[in-house]
């Protein structure tokens, strides 16, 4: 990898916080051919800091791919003591599950070394931590982590690499416009949507969202790299970025829709046992989960069939039923219907009762 240059944290930061900073200098990057003006890419020093602590917690759900980025965050971080906060956290995660509460969680604070709650936390966030006190407890330990490492040079000295990362995935994603496009497919809108590139993230990625019950979302893709080359992260190929992105997003849609039919999914939960070894080793450990999976997932067949074409959307539901997903063809047939009667149907939430009947078809044939 070309040595990053370094700059200094004076010059990085102008008028505001890191990310805003960040922000700022990614849309002097905006392009003509760049069609999605909603869609805000970039780093979040927040989510970085939370991935070096997970990385020198040697968390195993960090990407398994070597990078310069990865190497620079031990050689940087581990000239310090060993701190609480690299504890704490190797704690709350012993039990050998992932969970995308613990990124989420930083959405909900301001940048580093702050780190001040912004909008009231979730109780599922705190489940993850195992309680609002040891949550507050890895909160107080990340703010002094942050300050006694001085994690937010080492954030300014990667800015470099952000800004490649981020150039290139604008260059993936020219002459796409996800957010219209998920919008245009569901029939509703959300208040923001944001794409943030973190280089120790799994591949693939979490997608959270934001806002009160009920919606619209502040909407997020936190996007891990899919490969490595020459130790710089990759977030491609095309076809497989887009991919990830509209199924991220599509969790904003459909898990609130999910949660309102909830006694109807549960119903169909003996569709669940014959999966169950297979969605396990996915992290999907319960019917609701593995429900959601296959809608959102055939939902994506779809839009790859209709922006990528008929051969894509054909392997992602292939694909998708490799991997377990043995529902989904079901599901994107129905969904066809939804399009072909998308009067009758403006919004997928009208349709979602008809969606929802392909399980009990499933289950009482």
């Amino acid at each position: 990898m070309v040595a990053v240059k370094r700059r200094s944290l004076a010059n990085f930061i102008k008028a505001g916080s890191l990310r805003a900073g960040f922000y700022i200098a990614c849309c002097t990057l905006l392009t003509n051919a760049y069609a999605d003006q909603r869609l805000r890419i970039g780093a979040d020093p927040r989510l970085e800091l939370l991935t070096v602590v997970q990385l020198l917690s040697r968390y195993p759900y960090l990407t398994p791919y070597r990078t310069d980025y990865a190497r620079d965050a031990i050689a940087h971080f581990t000239n310090y003591p060993p701190h609480q906060a690299i504890a704490l956290f190797r704690n709350f995660s012993a039990d050998g599950n992932w969970s995308d509460a613990y990124p989420t969680a930083m959405l909900y604070l301001s940048d580093p070394p702050a780190l001040e709650e912004r909008e009231t936390i979730p109780t599922h966030i705190y489940e993850a931590f195992r309680g609002p006190e040891n949550f507050a407890r890895f909160l107080q330990a990340l703010r002094d982590f942050a300050r006694r490492t001085d994690f937010n040079r080492f954030f300014a000295r990667q800015n470099k690499l952000y800004l490649q990362l981020e150039y290139k995935l604008r260059e993936d994603l020219a002459e796409a416009n996800s957010s219209v496009e998920i919008e245009d497919y569901f029939g509703t809108r959300q208040l923001s949507y944001h794409l943030v590139l973190s280089p120790l993230l799994h591949h693939g990625g979490f997608g959270p969202h934001l806002g009160r019950a009920g919606g619209p979302f502040d909407v997020y893709t936190l996007l891990g790299p899919t490969g490595a080359e020459r130790g710089i992260p990759r977030f491609g190929p095309r076809e497989q970025l887009l991919q990830i992105v509209w199924h991220e997003f599509s969790h904003a849609f459909v898990n609130p829709l999910s949660e309102g039919y909830y006694r109807e999914i549960e119903r169909r939960s003996a569709l669940f046992d014959p999966l169950a070894e297979q969605m396990n080793r996915l992290g999907y450990t319960r019917w609701l989960d593995c429900a959601n999976e296959h809608i959102i997932r055939a939902i994506v067949a779809r839009l790859a069939h209709h922006h990528l074409g008929p051969e894509a959307g054909n392997r992602a539901l292939r694909e998708e039923s490799s991997r377990g997903f043995r529902y989904i063809h079901a599901l994107a047939r129905r969904l066809e219907e939804y399009e072909a009667r998308r009067r009758d149907y403006p919004t997928l939430a009208a349709f979602f009762p008809r969606l929802l009947d392909i399980f009990a078809e499933l289950q009482e044939p």
